[in-house]
């Protein structure tokens, strides 16, 4: 409103019939900081005589400026002006009442108005609206949104929302109609979870997937689930959603000739559990499908068709496919014939090497074939010769038709020559420039060099802040040729657009967070020119804080000529608080029951900074009988220095039994200090300046053999992790590594004979095997190797050993984490035997050195929906200088259950060792949270 008036204002003085010029343009009302900037950004205004259009763009440039609710330019004598404005309102306190459901947080980054805004009544109404659909779709629908906007201190406006949610409307009955009385309870059933849910869009989408799902599993292929007709009661609190199913039949379906290929196979490819249709004669369309995964397989001649037919009862039908499979049809040869310059299997290789994976195996398929062709013209075109093409192709088959001879005849054509390279448009950059940045040579014309040149061209400028630039010509007449198509001209249209850069920062959404963290993390800086790549890494830093829902970063004056511009930082910022509690049991040492609690606050006075506190507790009922406890508080700074680099400082206080057998606690008290830093999006670096384990070994009873002992263990080192996984959680593919050392030295404050340097790495392979995408075969393989050498040459005492304390910084291989089948804490190797130090009343110190090696390999395959299934095999093996161990290599074999959670799979396997050792359980059940 205020601000089309202002611009009404300017526009006035621009369209005088005469060129008019002022005799300058008196500022001196404005503040003195704003003067300076004035004449800093247009010199021009110190000028006696300036012309109205640089008074305008003073106007478009203060205008947005906070400070100001509307800018105005007045005349006070012929040919002079003088800048006027008046003061914007702002807003003061922020004050919520009456919000139960929503936190004041939470209202708040709906309502995105903060203290110091600039007061806009009508934003503030719109605002309130989307508080109130807001509630609306949580269930509210009588939601009542007040804003009172009492008297500030001076000119600020306070502003009071009042919230009045009255009742939630919950779903009170659910009624599913349709001639099939027997489906319409069965899904009522099925949907019951539903009831005394909040009527939210969401709930209703997720009880509309629910029941497709059910449909769908259950073979009601062509049900049309229609509705909800909702029906409320006086108040609106309770809704009744009404249903109704159209086409009720359920399918059967069975398969008539299939032999070569499994009727697993076959219902894969029919994918039921997401097929719907309504097609009245979904036989027919499911035998198209059938018969395409038969031409994928080779079986080029296959034929498939449907009759449809009661199943017993109105509402049961089935399917007969019909399948002659006939023989898997292997391509003989590819002959060439035509006009060319190379060797005819050239050609022959381009075409079975770019259809498809069954074609490349050797076995036709008419349509992977036919991409074949056109794949051979693009490979050819991108080698310059533009004029290729495949004149004509045919088929025969053998005798048994069982074998097929491709015939192809094609006229390469002559290359064509690139001749000139020339720019229209440019003025940033001479085109001598720009050529070099095309990457293109004399030479011939490879329509792949095209397309990295137009890459190279638009690159090269958006990196330098001329985020607008366009290449005009991209989609026509970008390369012209000659009469004989041999000789081609390359000619670049290119519009430049503004060098941009950022005039301005705003920043919208953080109710809470300080305008400093999101300064920081941002890679634009006021007067700094912006680019793509910029805007990006923003929100991606933004984003990896984890403060914020929702980040957007943009110029508001994107797709103008406007150079000078303002960024718009737009976020929706998270609850910085996090509470969780847990409890389960697990088959360790026969049963152990496990609990946990933790409190997190990841953003302290909205700086970013953040605490945590967890509590982890076990207590083995069937054997130990010893409540194992640790407690684990932390602190984040995220902006060391007032850079990206993040510190920590982490305190663990514990106490757990480490070695079962003599029934071992070991107290520990650690302070890690660390600092980390993300290298890349995929690559973070940390390293543990300085890290204090003080730790004490004593025992339960009798059993344990070693007199207590106190060991401080100082470390320092540093780890780097490349994540290029799909998924942390549950990954299909990509690779993630590890690598880490530490070292440890007396100088730092530990015990004075352990003195060492320590190094693991490890790496795992993701590979998916076949096509499936949505529940795929996946291979898992890891390999890690380790090395741990003994710096320390002092002398044993009678009171300390000399060397690295074995079973506190050694290599331990048994468990679910390294080579299952064995159990961690009791059967782990190397054990006491193999240290030779069995029946003794000592510990084994390393004194030389020790090399590990460890496999994992996992196949993973779906069973049915979440559910899914493994088999594996892990070996390890730890070779320690000087010391002759029996069977160092230790191997295992099993399968196992997954079952997918969003936090990763529900893992139970069943694992046998491969070399068992007297004394040893031949085979382990492990359930666990995860996989490697």
């Amino acid at each position: 409103m205020i601000r089309a008036s202002s611009l009404t204002l300017s526009i006035l003085l621009l369209i005088q019939t005469t060129p008019a010029f002022g005799k300058g343009l008196d500022i001196s009302s404005l503040p003195e900081k704003m003067q300076a900037e004035l004449v800093q950004r247009y010199p021009a205004i110190k000028k006696d005589f300036i012309p109205l259009s640089l008074i305008d763009d003073v106007l478009r440039y203060l205008q947005p400026q906070p400070l100001f609710d509307r800018v105005m330019v007045t005349e006070r004598t012929a040919g002079t002006y003088k800048l006027e404005y008046v003061v914007a309102r702002r807003i003061g306190e922020i004050n919520i009442s009456g919000n139960d459901f929503f936190s004041n947080s939470a209202v708040l980054s709906i309502f995105t108005v903060k203290s110091g805004n600039v007061f806009d009544q009508q934003e503030l109404a719109e605002l309130g609206e989307k508080l109130r659909l807001a509630y609306k779709d949580q269930g509210f629908f009588n939601a009542v949104i007040d804003i009172e906007m009492p008297p500030g201190k001076g000119e600020n406006v306070d502003i009071h929302l009042k919230v009045t949610e009255n009742k939630r409307t919950v779903i009170h009955n659910l009624i599913v109609q349709s001639p099939n009385h027997a489906l319409n309870k069965a899904m009522v059933d099925k949907l019951d979870s539903s009831l005394d849910e909040p009527l939210t869009e969401k709930n209703l989408s997720d009880l509309m997937k629910s029941a497709r799902s059910f449909l769908n599993s259950k073979r009601f292929v062509r049900a049309d689930f229609i509705g909800p007709k909702i029906e409320y009661n006086s108040d609106e609190s309770e809704a009744t959603l009404t249903y109704r199913v159209e086409r009720p039949e359920s399918f059967k379906f069975e398969y008539e000739g299939a032999e070569i290929l499994s009727r697993g196979n076959l219902k894969d490819a029919l994918d039921l559990d997401n097929f719907y249709s309504a097609n009245p004669n979904i036989g027919n369309e499911l035998s198209a499908k059938l018969r395409a995964y038969y031409l994928s397989e080779g079986h080029a001649r296959a034929e498939v068709s449907s009759r449809e037919e009661e199943d017993g009862s109105p509402f049961q039908r089935k399917i007969i496919f019909n399948i002659e499979e006939g023989p898997k049809v292997k391509i003989q040869g590819i002959n060439i014939t035509g006009k060319f310059s190379r060797d005819p299997q050239h050609y022959a290789d381009i075409i079975k090497n770019y259809s498809s994976p069954i074609v490349s195996k050797g076995y036709y398929n008419k349509d992977d074939i036919d991409a074949g062709l056109k794949n051979l013209v693009l490979a050819l075109q991108n080698e310059g010769y533009l004029q290729a093409k495949v004149t004509s192709s045919r088929l025969t088959y053998n005798k048994e038709k069982d074998k097929v001879t491709l015939y192809v005849n094609m006229d390469e054509g002559p290359m064509t020559l690139m001749q000139s390279v020339s720019f229209l448009g440019n003025q940033a950059y001479p085109s001598d420039e720009l050529l070099k940045v095309t990457g293109l040579k004399p030479g011939p014309l490879r329509l792949n060099q095209i397309e990295q040149a137009v890459k190279n061209i638009k690159d090269f400028y958006h990196n330098n802040a001329y985020i607008e630039m366009l290449l005009l010509n991209e989609r026509e007449d970008l390369v012209s040729y000659d009469e004989t198509n041999t000789k081609a001209t390359l000619n670049f249209k290119i519009f430049e657009g503004p060098q941009v850069r950022a005039a301005s920062i705003v920043l919208e959404g953080n109710t809470f967070t300080r305008d400093s963290v999101l300064y920081q993390e941002l890679e634009i800086r006021q007067g700094e020119l912006i680019t793509p790549k910029k805007l990006e890494d923003s929100i991606s830093q933004l984003q990896r804080t984890g403060l914020f829902n929702t980040v957007d970063v943009r110029t508001l004056e994107e797709k103008t000529n406007i150079a000078d511009r303002t960024v718009i930082v737009r976020i929706s910022e998270r609850e910085p608080g996090t509470f969780n509690i847990g409890a389960g049991v697990t088959n360790e040492r026969k049963l152990t029951l496990r609990g946990y609690t933790g409190i997190a606050y990841r953003n302290l006075m909205g700086t970013g900074r953040g605490v945590s506190l967890r509590l982890e507790g076990n207590y083995n009922i069937a054997d130990v009988k010893y409540l194992e406890h640790k407690v684990v508080a932390g602190y984040l700074e995220p902006y060391l220095f007032g850079s990206h680099i993040r510190g920590r400082v982490n305190i663990t206080l514990s106490s757990q039994i480490t070695d079962y057998n003599f029934k071992q606690v070991t107290d520990l008290n650690q302070y890690t200090y660390t600092i980390e830093k993300d290298l890349t999006p995929k690559i973070l670096g940390t390293w543990d300046i300085y890290s204090l384990a003080q730790v004490k070994d004593s025992g339960l009873d009798d059993t344990y053999p070693y007199p207590p002992e106190r060991q401080d263990i100082v470390t320092t080192g540093p780890n780097i992790d490349f994540d290029f996984r799909d998924n942390p959680f549950n990954p299909t593919a990509g690779t993630f590594t590890r690598i880490n050392a530490e070292y440890s030295d007396p100088a730092f404050g530990g015990t004075e004979t352990i003195n060492y340097w320590r190094a693991v790495a490890a790496i795992t392979f993701y590979n998916r095997i076949g096509t499936a995408q949505k529940q795929p075969i996946i291979w898992a393989n890891n390999f890690r190797g380790g090395y741990l050498k003994n710096l320390s040459e002092m002398p044993d005492t009678s009171t300390r050993q000399n060397g690295v304390p074995w079973d506190k910084k050694g290599f331990s291989l048994g468990g679910i984490s390294t080579v299952r089948g064995y159990e961690a804490g009791s059967e782990y190797f190397p054990n006491n035997n193999d240290l030779g130090i069995a029946g003794t009343n000592r510990k084994y110190y390393l004194t030389t050195d020790s090399t590990m090696g460890l496999i994992k390999s996992e196949l993973r395959f779906p069973v049915y929906d979440a559910l899914g299934g493994a088999v594996f095999y892990d070996g390890g093996i730890v070779q320690i200088q000087g010391l002759d161990i029996n069977e160092p290599y230790r191997a295992s074999t099993g399968f196992g259950i997954r079952y997918n959670t969003p936090v990763g799979p529900l893992s139970v396997d069943m694992a046998w060792k491969l070399n068992m050792q007297p004394g040893e359980e031949p085979w382990r059940v492990h359930i666990s949270i995860g996989t490697f």
